[in-house]
């Protein structure tokens, strides 16, 4: 896909003008007032606070009424920040937990985070045996596979309903019976697939939280279909279960707090 030169110029000013307010007082680390923002943004003082207004209104910054009005950032905006904080380190925390668990298991461990095209994987240890998976760090997995799973039933529907939609119209997910399929993720806090993602393969997926409770990612053991025991109350399960919440634990989460 080439990008036309003409597109790069295409910006919206009053996103740029917005961003250079909330990066000072990002910079600052301390509530500004009126004055010491206009002054470092260069923006009249009514210009900038309609902004101000707009961004307290939103939740992206809180104002601090003392003598003299200062605003810092808000919850919203901290909130945001976190999220992909911890999706950013998704990899790098889960990284030494995921060769643990793949040489404790002798099975392949993937761990994957949600990226608008889909399930993405970011890491992967690859057993020792001879299956061939035929994917690796780097590659997208579709939704009806088990890591799949886990972003359709613990993400918010609407952030994977366009990929979900384009794989019902291709004929990859039965929506009756994949929704029933969702249903029993939710209630086992765990997804189980077998043959999804190649043929003689099975898989297991639970979910990776983050400091708000939020889904961040996944954590996937596959096996030869047949030989990995998926069973809920198996030790394979057991150990997965363990590592992903070791891996949520170190991001933030704290146990019993969101969906876990």
């Amino acid at each position: 896909m080439t990008t036309n030169s003409n597109d790069k110029n295409r910006k919206i000013q009053s996103v740029e003008i917005g961003f250079s307010i909330l990066k000072s007082i990002a910079t600052a680390r301390a509530p500004q007032t009126l004055g010491a923002l206009s002054q470092d943004t260069g923006l009249h003082k009514s210009q900038l606070y309609r902004y101000l207004n707009t961004f307290v209104d939103l939740g992206v910054l809180t104002r601090h009424d003392q003598d003299t009005p200062r605003w810092s950032l808000g919850p919203e905006l901290i909130g945001l920040g976190q999220v992909a904080a911890a999706t950013l380190d998704v990899h790098i925390h889960a990284a030494p937990i995921t060769l643990k668990l793949r040489d404790a298991l002798q099975e392949t461990v993937a761990v994957s985070i949600w990226r608008a095209g889909g399930p993405f994987f970011v890491g992967w240890e690859k057993s020792n045996k001879v299956v061939n998976i035929g994917l690796g760090a780097g590659a997208y997995v579709p939704l009806y596979t088990a890591t799949g799973k886990i972003f359709r039933a613990f993400l918010p529907e609407a952030e994977t309903q366009e990929v979900y939609d384009r794989d019902v119209s291709a004929g990859r997910i039965q929506p009756e019976a994949y929704a029933k399929d969702i249903a029993q993720v939710r209630k086992d806090g765990l997804a189980r697939t077998r043959g999804s993602l190649q043929d003689g393969v099975a898989a297991v997926s639970a979910p990776i939280y983050g400091p708000l409770g939020n889904l961040v990612g996944a954590l996937s053991v596959l096996g030869v279909l047949g030989f990995l025991d998926d069973s809920l109350d198996g030790p394979v399960v057991a150990q997965l279960r363990r590592a992903a919440m070791e891996v949520s634990v170190r991001l933030g989460y704290q146990a019993g707090q969101g969906s876990m």
